[in-house]
């Protein structure tokens, strides 16, 4: 399953045509038999394929929708993401199919409740004792889009507030990588929609952190960071003269029609070799058991 969804020699038209299929005829069980996936995930010699499976059906709108048809597995990949070392392959396909999960609403409400919230800040901020390794760069940029997802929903919001989230985020912003650069800027500016945050952000000098990075980014002419830094001013500026509970995200999971199947790498460290084998050997062992 896992070649005929990731393989790079395989068209993108035909890798997206069998995952279609793949949601259509329910082969992993999620609606007919919906303890086989959570099974899957719990066998230790399957569970890391299953992740790498699950973790390409996120990559589209059609596979997100199909996993979440059974939200017992989004449990499980939580369970297994906050055991495993930060430097672990289990731990990088179990935050990739998060990350990407947690573009939609269901989801991003079992993962606030069952403490995502909390432990991504940890990962960011290399802090916590459930954080177990440092993170890489691969878990500081994904880590920190999941952040930006949750954030959206008022409940991921507070959860940002009570556990200071600012200190991490601002600790980031300047962040030689640009797409962590962005997951920042995004979370801030949805925390910034909470009077509290605005007051707490002010009175820790967030409006001269960023005004230094809008002229450093004017002078270098990236308008796309000098763009997002000035939505964050406005932000910043707002009065405070309303109620803090903060605006709700009104994206519906009919607006998540995000496809990324074609930019998709990770599988590669499941299917490709990491050791001289092609990927008809690496799978044999895995073809053997099934």
């Amino acid at each position: 399953l896992l070649q005929r969804l990731a393989s790079a020699e395989a068209p993108v038209a035909h890798r997206r045509g069998f995952l279609v299929a793949m949601a259509c005829f329910d082969v992993l069980g999620v609606r007919g038999r919906p303890q086989t996936l959570p099974e899957l995930l719990a066998d230790p010699a399957l569970a890391e394929l299953a992740l790498g499976i699950l973790a390409v059906l996120a990559c589209e709108a059609v596979g997100r929708m199909y996993i979440v048809a059974n939200l017992e597995c989004v449990e499980t990949v939580v369970q297994i993401l906050k055991s495993q070392p930060l430097d672990s392959s289990m731990h990088i396909q179990a935050l990739a199919a998060m990350q990407r999960l947690s573009l939609r609403r269901a989801p991003q409400d079992r993962m606030i409740a069952l403490g995502l919230v909390e432990w991504v800040i940890g990962c960011l901020g290399w802090q916590g004792e459930a954080i177990q390794g440092t993170p890489s760069e691969f878990s500081l940029e994904f880590g920190s889009a999941m952040l930006m997802n949750l954030a959206l929903r008022t409940a991921g919001k507070w959860r940002c507030l009570k556990n200071d989230a600012l200190s991490v985020l601002l600790n980031l912003m300047e962040h030689w990588n640009p797409q962590i650069r962005t997951h920042v800027n995004g979370t801030l500016y949805s925390l910034l929609s909470l009077p509290s945050f605005r007051d707490e952000a002010r009175s820790r000098g967030l409006e001269s952190v960023l005004q230094s990075i809008h002229q450093q980014a004017a002078s270098l002419g990236d308008e796309v960071s000098r763009r997002q830094i000035e939505y964050l001013l406005e932000q910043l500026a707002l009065p405070d003269d309303g109620p803090d509970a903060g605006a709700e995200s009104d994206q519906d999971d009919e607006d998540d029609d995000e496809n990324f199947l074609e930019e998709e790498e990770l599988a590669g460290l499941l299917l490709g070799d990491r050791g001289g084998r092609s990927a008809e050997e690496a799978l044999c062992g895995f073809l053997l058991s099934a």
